[in-house]
């Protein structure tokens, strides 16, 4: 069974329906069932459920708990982007568009974080025990190191480009200079 992230709650009516069609009852087998289809980024959404004995129903409080708030979460914050602004700056505009409701910091995390390039997600990975502020101030010093040598690249492109096109002809030969005595 393949997790639907676009839709939890159909996702959810379609394991409850495997689940009866193989007379699956017990709760602690229904969530077993659940978490093990879920793919690998979902698991820190349910860790804690998983090691709580006071949690009589854990499918249950799956179910009704922590994934379907990231998708709540997801859908507010789907049109928030870095543009040209920082990572702190991206951050507060998220908290601002959440207002008065609270999230898990693990589930604003991933949102934030998927906001960046591939090159600063895959150093920010590195950076998971620290709160999501201090997280920000160093997205926006990897933002200043990525942009500093994106523009460097591109300055030196432009002068290679303009040396190449003064030293070749339109054949692609380097043309022979020739001095008048």
């Amino acid at each position: 069974m393949s997790f639907w992230p676009d839709n939890i709650k159909a996702w959810f009516c379609y394991v409850e329906a495997d689940l009866y069609e193989h007379d699956v009852n017990d709760t602690h087998a229904q969530f077993l069932e659940a978490v093990k289809a879920l793919p690998r980024e979902f698991n820190r959404y349910v860790t804690p459920i998983m090691f709580n004995s006071d949690v009589s129903e854990p499918y249950e409080t799956l179910k009704r708990g922590d994934l379907t708030n990231r998708q709540r979460l997801d859908q507010l914050l789907n049109n928030i982007d870095l543009q040209y602004g920082s990572a702190t700056d991206m951050l507060r505009r998220m908290r601002d568009v959440i207002g008065q409701r609270t999230f898990n910091d693990g589930l604003f995390r991933q949102p934030f974080s998927s906001k960046f390039l591939q090159q600063v997600r895959a150093v920010l990975v590195s950076f998971q025990n620290i709160a999501l502020n201090e997280l920000a101030a160093s997205a926006n010093r990897l933002l200043e190191i990525a942009n500093a040598t994106q523009n460097e690249i591109t300055e030196i492109c432009h002068t290679l480009n303009i040396t190449s096109d003064f030293a070749m002809t339109e054949n692609g030969h380097i043309p022979t200079l020739y001095y008048d005595d």
